[in-house]
This record gives structure tokens, sequence and C-alpha cells, in this order.
């Protein structure tokens, strides 16, 4: 409870009256008065629903050099953003200019800003390496095409306890993550089984074909 201080009030035939001294205003209350003044819109991005594969359209290390979270694509095709210092123009304009979209500025707290790119910091990490063990050992340059593929060789090498299907099929969704891909295609041949991811609405390859005898073993591991 905010302390009352007393003072004496001539006017009031002597009583003694008291007030509540204010309280320090909070970087949300700065926050959103800098929001009021250049006239944006401010977002609590604790109770804002972030967009993760907008995440994935921009580059991590951007949002760190600029401090901005990108928030939503609008409908007329502008990028909202969350930014602490709208009054930043030169820097708002280079993001716009990197990324090659309009920009939309919205306010929030440079402490909510930081949490959540440490967040995207650790995530990105932890993904790195926990494929680093698995897709970066096991990836080869194809001789023929100079392209980096999954080698069976090397997946089908059981290490202790771990099974060679498990290390292909966790090998093979981590190597997609890293590789950003939307989907993984298990296809069914007469004699085989490929394995293709889709990047960037591309079907490609992920590794040459492997025995039909192992289909259903992988997709029970799925």
């Amino acid at each position: 409870m905010a302390e009352k201080k007393p003072f004496f009030n001539g006017g009031n035939g002597g009583k003694v009256a008291s007030v509540t001294p204010e309280k320090p205003a909070t970087e949300a209350d700065r926050a959103q008065d800098i929001a009021r003044r250049y006239r944006c819109e401010f977002v609590d991005l604790k109770e804002f629903q972030l967009q993760h594969e907008l995440f994935k359209k921009v580059p991590v290390d951007l949002m760190f050099r600029y401090n901005f979270i990108p928030l939503e694509e609008t409908r007329d095709g502008k990028l909202a953003i969350a930014i602490a210092d709208p009054s930043q123009l030169m820097m708002i304009d280079e993001i716009s200019l990197l990324l090659g979209k309009r920009i939309l500025t919205k306010v929030s707290t440079l402490k909510q800003i930081s949490d959540i790119l440490k967040k995207t910091e650790q995530s990105q990490r932890v993904l790195e390496e926990a494929s680093e063990g698995f897709a970066l050992d096991v990836i080869r340059e194809d001789d023929q095409t100079g392209e980096e593929t999954i080698s069976i060789d090397k997946l089908t090498q059981t290490t202790g306890d771990t099974s060679p299907i498990i290390r292909l099929v966790d090998t093979t969704i981590f190597t997609a993550l890293q590789r950003r891909a939307s989907d993984i295609h298990i296809e069914t041949r007469d004699d085989s089984v490929a394995i293709k991811f889709r990047i960037d609405g591309v079907l490609s390859q992920a590794m040459p074909p492997i025995g039909k005898e192992h289909h259903s073993t992988i997709i029970s591991r799925i």
C-alpha cells in the first residue's frame, strides 16, 4: 500500500490532509506514452500471439541487429514490426530495404522484445546442437552433382544402442529442419523407398533410395 504523507492545509481550518504520491512510471507506461506521441499502436507482447512462420522469413541476425520482432503481414502487404523506439526512421527504412517490405511500426517495451529474441536465439542454438551430431555428420557432397546429400552409408552404421532406422529417421527430420523444408515426402516405389524434401515449393531427393523392406519400419518410427 502506498504511503500517505500528511501536510498542513492552512486554508482548511488548520486540518491535516493527506495525499498519495504518484507511482513511478513503468517501462510499459513509458512505451505507451511513446506510442501515443508517435501515433503508433502499442503492443503487449505477453498477450500477442506471435506468428512463428513469420519468424522463419526474417533472418535472426537482422532482428538482433535492429532489436525488432516481426508481428504480422497486413492485407496491403506491409510487415508489422514491434520496436521500442519508433523515432529511428533511418533504421526502419533500412529494415524495409533489407526485407523488401513496407514497414508498419508498432511499439513494445525493449525488455519484451529482448526476451523474445533471447528465446529465438536459444531455440536456434538447441536445434544446431541437436542436429550437429546427426545432420552435419552424415551430409556428404555428391560427386556428380556437387550437392550435399545424406550419406546412407554413415546412417547404417549402428552406434551403441541406436538402431540404423532410428538414426535414419531422426537425421532426416533434423536435416529437414536445418534446410527449412516445409514437407518430408516418403514415396514407395516398386523396389525402393525415396525420401524427399520440399524446399521453397520444390521437391528434391534427400538421399539415395533405400530398400523397400525398410518402409514399414520407417513409418512405424515416425
